[in-house]
Order: structure tokens, then sequence, then C-alpha cells
């Protein structure tokens, strides 16, 4: 069975720096001491500065949970903080993980993805999880810089702002790469076969400009499918 993963995708309404925001992220998460049976894993990924061309500061963080509860109860959500959160801007969704390579690596890159809109949600993750995963693993040029590649489906009817309304275009994918550095990551993505094989078939499916991000992830306790990985 697909690990069900929840993420809370954290706005701060403050402006405030990196390590401040993450201070105030990390004091919360003391005070609170998450003990919730309902989840078996917790990854804290707080955004790095964007890079012009490759990333955006759209989100201070994202929390990353795995839940444990069968069925799941898609109406429960965990808020890891609410001081200084715009809580309309914020946004949360629970999605199907599908790991493609497993590992991980010193640079995490992540990218909310939102469907054509001639997709319905299940030719959306078809096309994804499918033709387009081959198609990257078949490009040995970026495929060998891969230290890790999950996809993460939205599963439909869960995405929603922290307020409680709805998007007006909910986001339907999360992907996560891993890499051995930021060079490897910018080699990647400005490399020939990507540009020309693997962007033009992303356009088929996904609605581009997508939101792209570069994190850093703190394993704060682990997730069912990362049993014997350590804090980073």
């Amino acid at each position: 069975m697909s690990n069900i993963k929840e993420f809370c995708l954290l706005y701060d309404d403050r402006s405030r720096t990196e390590n401040v925001f993450l201070d105030a992220w990390l004091a919360e998460d003391k005070r609170t001491q998450m003990s919730d049976s309902r989840y078996n894993g917790y990854i804290r990924n707080r955004i790095t500065s964007p890079i012009d061309g490759f990333a955006v500061g759209a989100f201070s963080g994202i929390a990353e949970y795995w839940r444990a509860d069968q069925p799941v109860d898609k109406d429960y959500r965990l808020i890891p903080m609410t001081e200084g959160i715009n809580m309309h801007k914020s946004v949360s969704f629970l999605a199907e993980e599908y790991i493609i390579r497993e590992g991980r690596g010193a640079v995490k890159f992540m990218s909310l993805l939102r469907r054509k809109r001639n997709f319905s949600p299940a030719a959306f993750s078809a096309a994804w999880s499918g033709r387009h995963a081959a198609l990257v693993r078949s490009v040995e040029e970026v495929w060998r810089l891969f230290r890790g590649y999950r996809q993460n489906h939205v599963i439909p009817g869960t995405c929603r702002k922290l307020d409680g309304s709805n998007m007006a275009r909910p986001y339907d994918g999360i992907v996560e790469i891993w890499f051995d550095s930021l060079t490897d990551l910018e080699r990647t993505m400005m490399s020939e076969r990507y540009r020309a094989m693997i962007r033009p078939d992303e356009e088929n499916f996904v609605d581009l400009p997508n939101t792209r991000m570069f994190s850093t992830e703190t394993i704060v306790f682990p997730a069912k499918s990362d049993s014997s990985a350590s804090a980073s």
C-alpha cells in the first residue's frame, strides 16, 4: 500500500528571515511535542532563499507528515504553528506517495504542480507516474544526478487553505528531488537533454509555470518509508 502524506505549506505573514522563522517553528515543535497516533513520520522543510530562474519563495516552510491512521481521516489536519502565519495563504493537502528512486541528498528541490485543465486527476496521475517517470529514468544525463525522486499525488478534494476556505485552483501534486549539491541541481535543470526531452513532456500534462522551491529538510522522526533515515 502506498504511503499517504499530509503537507502543510506555511506562509509567513511577518516576513521573518529564514533563521528567525525556523527558530519559531522549532520552539513550537518543542512546546507541542507531537505524539498524535495518526502520524508515524514528520519532516520539517525550511524553504531557503530563492534563486532567480530556478525557484521562488512562495512559502516559508513545508511540514510533511506520514499518516498512520487506516482509513485516513481526510478531514483531520495538523498545523505545526499558527503565530504569524497567514491562514488564508497557507495550504494543506493529502497526497499519495510514489517512490520513483529511494534515497536523499544534501539539496532538495520541491515543485508544486497543477494539471492542465483538459486532464482529469486520474489522467494527470497516470501521465506523471507512468510515461513521465519512465522518461526521466531513461535520460541518463539527468537520472544519474538524482539521489532521490518522489512524486506526491494530491488526493482529490483534500486541498484547502488553513482557514478552511477552498482554493480556486487546487494543487494536484508536489515533487521532491534530491541532489548531492546545488551545482548538480543546476546542471540537471540546464542540461540539453532535460530541456529537450523532459521539460517538453511536463508541458503535456502540467499547467506551467509551476511553483519551484529549494528546501533544507530535517527528519524530526522517521517516516514509515524512511525507517533507517537519520536527521540531516
